[in-house]
């Protein structure tokens, strides 16, 4: 919790919009955070589906904000790529709180420095594949409401370099724990097609 705390007080020192934390024990292993009214973006979408669209362009705008700033010397290295800009590598719908003062990004806890084109590969990738009954990602949204937040997402970037890092982030993240088996395929699924859009 230490570790996160630092990250989110160097992340809001430069205006980017987190909970102020408020208390670290001494020991770093809990922390008091701001708390945040609203919901998380994934709740907003299901009560309000005629904002998929909009909520996937806020997402991407939250990536960009982020990965305009430079990360601290202090920060680790992602696991793939390499770069020198802040990334959450966990910034997706579940991760982002819709306040009435707009979009908080919340879990910090794989934040590192690295290739922006992984934090968006790895978001298109979560966001794509997440399994509905786990409830981990975006359960609640199914079908082309799901399509519609993912290309709403995807057209904010330059998908030439992201399609480029798909690959290395789904070898990555298929190692995961957490995944299921029925999400790795899916990931690799979605790599194939990717690797077959860039050469046609």
């Amino acid at each position: 919790m230490a570790r996160e705390a630092k990250i989110m007080e160097h992340v809001r020192s430069q205006g980017y919009p987190v909970p102020a934390v408020e208390e670290v024990s001494d020991d770093g292993l809990a922390m008091v955070i701001e708390r945040i009214e609203g919901a998380d973006m994934v709740a907003v979408m299901t009560r309000r589906p005629w904002t998929i669209a909009a909520q996937g362009s806020v997402l991407a705008d939250l990536h960009h904000r982020l990965h305009a700033l430079a990360a601290p010397d202090w920060l680790a290295d992602a696991p793939v790529g390499r770069g020198d800009r802040l990334l959450h590598l966990d910034l997706h719908p579940l991760n982002v709180i819709v306040s009435p003062k707009g979009p908080v990004v919340i879990d910090w806890t794989g934040a590192c420095r690295g290739d922006p084109s992984v934090d968006v590969a790895l978001a298109w990738a979560l966001m794509a594949t997440g399994d509905v009954p786990t409830g981990r990602l975006i359960g609640a949204l199914l079908g082309r409401a799901r399509a519609t937040l993912v290309t709403s997402y995807l057209r904010c970037f330059d998908l030439d370099p992201v399609r480029q890092a798909l690959r290395d982030v789904v070898a990555w993240k298929v190692s995961d724990p957490h995944m299921s088996a029925s999400e790795q395929a899916r990931m690799w699924q979605l790599v194939e097609k990717s690797d077959d859009s860039s050469t046609t």
